[in-house]
């Protein structure tokens, strides 16, 4: 195999399927032959459709450069062209019909991932867009008509302009084990130090025998030794290892740093202690609830009666142990099981405009492989969105200038 394409988009993930989607859209478009996607997996966009447990999570109606970890400056430009190309209303006019929940998560309203990425393929089988699996790219050179691109397999890919949307090192069962960073680092990009992020953490276990898929709305506080690094809420689920859930995802690329992490939950956010502690002293005076069953209502069951058991019947300590918690935290779940990378191809050297190589004209970097990570909500998916959609608008404009 050795053919010639304007473009070659490595990566059929979020962001490279929304940067071939914009090559060949609007009045600068490029024909679909002119365009490839080249992807390591045998079919595309296998991690779009595992987002949000499934139901894909594309978006958050409630975003802001604060929901972002990365240089501020990058981010800052990030959130200014998400508000200009609108990537929910972008996927709305490609006939995505979205809804938000209460949270302001946005979904499609068939709560399928599945038929995001069916339509996303529908439309560039229409544009006749050239897609290539199996092909795991191991280097990008340049040459005379643009970057010669080599695949494990020997297949050779020549493009004028290439769009590197390969993704970072978190969950490897969707390809993306981090082996696409040193296509970037040949061209001495620096990539700076690497976390799984949203992801489960594991814990001692003696205090949550018996928990397991247990979940309750939580606040938390993450801790080292005393320090406070973070605050969260949302969901914690208990599981056989630690402890998962949103609020969790939400700390859990701060530990890696850490050298004594301590998780410290309250169970119940909404009363302060000494109003828990008015609750426990009534119902003890009321006498028909059995002493162990006090939280029984306040938390769940066997949470309560875990909790019980810690605190020996004093009240004063039960409601303590109910608005802070303390786990241990002993390490992560890594990133076979995160969702996303923390860290990656430093930013410093990115175009935040137009999301090329400021080492290497004509190559363009979007989405994981960048060091920007988004909290859980969507706010993932939000940024390879609009990076990808952001690059191939400059990709376009570029030939433009050129002709």
């Amino acid at each position: 195999m050795n053919k010639l394409f304007k473009v070659a988009v490595l990566g059929g993930g979020a962001s490279g399927l929304l940067a071939a989607t914009e090559l060949l859209t609007g009045d600068s478009a490029l024909l679909g032959r002119e365009v490839a996607i080249l992807e390591r997996n045998d079919r595309l966009g296998k991690k779009l459709v595992a987002t949000g447990n499934g139901q894909g999570n594309l978006s958050n109606a409630k975003l802001s450069s604060t929901n972002y970890s990365g240089a501020a400056d990058f981010i800052s430009a990030f959130i200014e062209q998400f508000n200009k190309i609108n990537p929910v209303s972008y996927l709305n006019k490609l006939g995505i019909v979205t809804e938000k929940d209460e949270a302001g998560r946005i979904y499609p309203v068939s709560r399928q991932a599945s038929s995001v990425l069916d339509i996303l393929r529908q439309y560039l089988e229409s544009k006749n867009c050239t897609a290539i699996t199996g092909f795991k790219a191991i280097s990008v050179k340049p040459c005379a008509d643009g970057f010669k691109i080599v695949s494990e397999k020997g297949d050779i890919i020549t493009a004028q302009k290439v769009i590197i949307a390969a993704g970072g090192k978190a969950a490897k069962q969707f390809g993306t084990d981090g082996s696409a960073y040193s296509l970037l680092t040949e061209f001495s990009h620096k990539l700076t130090p690497l976390y799984p992020s949203l992801v489960q953490l594991k814990t001692e276990k003696e205090l949550i025998k018996g928990l397991k898929g247990i979940k309750h709305n939580v606040a938390l506080q993450l801790f080292d030794c005393e320090k406070l690094i973070k605050f969260a809420t949302g969901d914690l689920l208990f599981t056989d290892f630690g402890v998962s859930g949103n609020a969790v995802f939400k700390i859990s690329d701060k530990i890696q740093t850490l050298q004594n992490p301590i998780l410290i939950i309250d169970f119940v956010p909404n009363f302060s202690e000494p109003e828990l502690k008015n609750i426990l002293i009534n119902r003890k005076k009321q006498g028909y609830i059995p002493t162990r069953e006090l939280l029984n209502g306040i938390v769940h069951k066997k949470l309560g009666e875990t909790i019980y058991k810690l605190c020996n019947n004093d009240i004063d300590k039960t409601a303590k142990t109910v608005k802070s918690f303390a786990l241990k935290i002993v390490g992560t779940l890594g990133f076979d099981y995160a969702q996303t990378t923390k860290g990656g191809i430093n930013t410093h050297d990115i175009n935040p405009e137009t999301y090329e190589s400021k080492l290497q004209k004509g190559i363009y970097v979007v989405g994981e492989i960048l060091d920007v990570d988004g909290e859980c909500g969507g706010y993932n998916l939000t940024f390879a969105f609009t990076s990808g959609i952001a690059a191939a608008k400059a990709v376009k404009a570029a030939f433009i200038e050129n002709k």
